[in-house]
């Protein structure tokens, strides 16, 4: 992957998610100036997580994830996951032809912000899971991550060039929280800047049946329409660029019939019809 000639970002210094004041670090810990908080770190990471934030939902998702961790990479044929990458990759090199900074949310094991990032991009990966962002620094060479919620991220506003987020939304299981997530992911933009919001259509049929059978899954998601994402989107004081909807290679597809099937894929998407059962929705807003 041939690396763009692009702009040297600003390094990213992580805030207080309470009060978004920028933190001091100490080396052994992470503390607030303004109100004393204190913030600690687990397996390398960083843990910016406030407590009001938890409960038996992010509790849950946050032991779930911890647990498949290490195996959460294989659960898709390596061909099917790097077609999605260059997919995704492609998308923020459109939105950002000159580099810049950006910011995962829900980044998982950082293969996603491990592609990007080696595209020449500045990264953050954010993640509840410090099981899962333990496997994104050491075997995606992410560079900065921080265990956080996506409704209350640890980072001033403003500070990114754009926020994305790729198979959270539907994790978060209330309009609350996804709105919630569309906010902050906003805020920490600047003025200018992009939100790439990439999840499940629930219009495609094959969904519930491949979340049936991944561990990641653990049958309380739920799937986001598009138009959720878009009023949301709206909420947040976010002005839409591009609804979409994408892709259509399953995970059980052979390599021998990528071509062909990615093929099959492009003609789906460039029908206005076909296209509205593909696999992803896809949602670009830009703030002003």
């Amino acid at each position: 992957m041939t690396a763009p000639t692009l702009t040297t970002s600003t390094p990213i210094v992580p805030a207080c998610p309470r009060c978004r004041v920028a933190l001091i670090d100490d080396g052994a810990e992470l503390h607030c100036p303004n109100g004393g908080e204190r913030y600690g770190r687990a397996d390398g990471v960083p843990v910016l997580l406030l407590s009001r934030e938890a409960d038996a939902v992010t509790g849950r998702q946050q032991a779930l994830y911890d647990h498949v961790a290490h195996d959460y990479d294989e659960v898709f044929k390596p061909h099917v996951a790097e077609h999605y990458l260059r997919k995704r990759t492609a998308v923020v090199r459109e939105l950002l032809p000159f580099g810049g900074n950006v910011l995962d949310v829900g980044c998982g094991t950082g293969a996603l912000a491990g592609w990007i990032q080696r595209a020449g991009f500045d990264v953050v990966g954010c993640d509840a899971s410090t099981g899962m962002l333990a496997e994104a620094l050491e075997h995606h060479g992410v560079g900065a991550v921080y265990a956080s919620y996506s409704t209350a991220l640890p980072f001033e506003d403003g500070v990114f060039d754009l926020s994305l987020s790729v198979a959270t939304m539907h994790h978060l299981e209330t309009p609350e929280r996804v709105a919630d997530t569309i906010y902050e992911m906003g805020r920490v933009v600047r003025s200018g800047g992009y939100v790439l919001i990439w999840d499940h259509n629930p219009l495609n049929p094959y969904w519930p049946i491949l979340m049936k059978r991944v561990p990641q899954d653990h049958g309380d998601e739920r799937l986001v329409s598009v138009w959720e994402l878009l009023d949301a989107v709206r909420m947040a004081g976010l002005h839409p660029v591009r609804a979409a909807r994408t892709g259509l290679v399953p995970d059980f597809m052979p390599l021998a019939l990528m071509p062909i099937w990615t093929r099959v894929e492009q003609l789906v998407e460039a029908n206005p019809v076909l296209s509205l059962f593909a696999a992803h929705n896809v949602v670009v807003a830009r703030k002003p």
